[in-house]
């Protein structure tokens, strides 16, 4: 299984409406395409979105520090995936989100190889039932309240809510929310950083009887005094995300208990053999993990959706990325189902690809 070649694909799709967090708007998925080839012809197939308000990379920058990475890879042996993350580490430091593409490429390629679903190459089983989220950008409240009228008569069993402006404004969204759709369905509350500590604190006070399974984000990343306080304070949960890129990230927050739960990405941790250090910190910690997404197509998130399988300590899955883009151009994958399970089959590797026909709209940078 010796890499021969690397292509990198920096694909576009355009979202059916912009989708609004509280660092602002997107209007389109700029993702990258990471496709790993062996001397026997066979591939594996990862992809990446770099957010550069989260990540600090754009989409141009993955496809050069991608040129970099294949560079560096052509002639290794594509099972040893440890040793390729490591030397991908030690090469270029950060840039979580094309490591994240060419990491989920070795597991494809790796399963592949094996004969078996990626779920079940991760020591996995296809018994656990998983259900994705539906996310509310962050609007003005009627909008927000309209939105979330839909998507609760669309059978969503969760609502995700974009929040982050101010602590006054942010509660007026969840009272309009929860006059719309009632107080049964659970909601989730997410501030992407917008908050600094007094407007958190003001929030999820005001927010504590309006049934808030739990709080993402709430502070800037780096404030691990602020959370550590907050979180003694807090009457809902608190989910680490852009302050747990890593393993070490991980440890650190849960050190000082300065957060009660994590949103795992693979795009964050650098693909699936650093979130699987994640996820293994919290089961040792006794703490309970989210899966989420960037703006990933099916593919993304149908490995994604296969990590999932794997860990006991994953239970809330924000998988709704595909369903914001206008269009799908992934053969094969993970499933929506009517009611919103998500569901993979037994396909060898992700079980997922790219239509040949989409990709050839966009230029390819071939590495060998």
């Amino acid at each position: 299984m010796q890499i021969d070649k690397i292509e990198i694909i920096p694909i576009q799709i355009k979202l059916t409406e912009p989708f609004v967090i509280s660092k602002g708007p997107l209007t389109h998925a700029r993702n990258t395409v990471v496709k790993i080839y062996t001397k026997d012809g066979n591939y594996g197939i990862g992809e990446c979105c770099p957010y550069r308000t989260i990540h600090g990379e754009t989409q141009q920058g993955t496809v050069a520090a991608g040129k970099d990475l294949a560079q560096l890879l052509i002639g290794d042996d594509a099972r040893e995936i440890r040793k390729l993350v490591k030397k991908i580490d030690k090469t270029l430091a950060g840039n979580a989100s094309i490591k994240a593409a060419f990491d989920m490429a070795l597991y494809d390629l790796n399963a592949k190889a094996s004969g078996l679903p990626l779920y079940r190459y991760l020591q996995g089983d296809n018994d656990k039932k998983i259900y994705t989220d539906m996310t509310v950008s962050l609007l003005e409240k009627s909008k927000m309240a309209r939105k979330a009228r839909q998507f609760v008569d669309d059978g969503f069993p969760v609502l995700k809510v974009k929040l982050g402006e101010t602590a006054s404004k942010d509660i007026e969204r969840i009272i309009a929310i929860r006059k719309e759709i009632g107080m049964e369905l659970d909601l989730r509350i997410d501030a992407n950083q917008g908050w600094n500590y007094y407007e958190a604190s003001q929030a999820l006070d005001g927010m504590a009887e309006l049934n808030i399974q739990h709080c993402e984000a709430p502070l800037a990343a780096g404030d691990f005094i602020g959370r550590e306080k907050l979180r003694a304070e807090s009457p809902i949960p608190i989910m680490g995300d852009e302050s747990v890129f890593s393993h070490q990230d991980a440890y650190r927050n849960l050190a000082i208990d300065a957060i009660d739960l994590i949103n795992i990405k693979l795009g964050k941790s650098g693909g699936i053999c650093h979130a699987m250090k994640i996820a293994s910190i919290a089961q040792a910690a006794g703490v309970y993990c989210q899966v989420g997404s960037f703006s990933e197509t099916r593919l993304g998130i149908t490995a994604l959706t296969h990590f999932a399988k794997a860990w006991d300590n994953i239970i809330y899955y924000d998988l709704d990325s595909p369903l914001m883009q206008s269009e799908d151009p992934i053969l094969g994958g993970m499933v929506y189902q009517k009611d919103w399970e998500v569901t993979l089959d037994d396909t060898p590797g992700i079980g997922a690809d790219f239509d040949p026909l989409f990709l050839n709209k966009f230029e390819k940078y071939l590495v060998e």
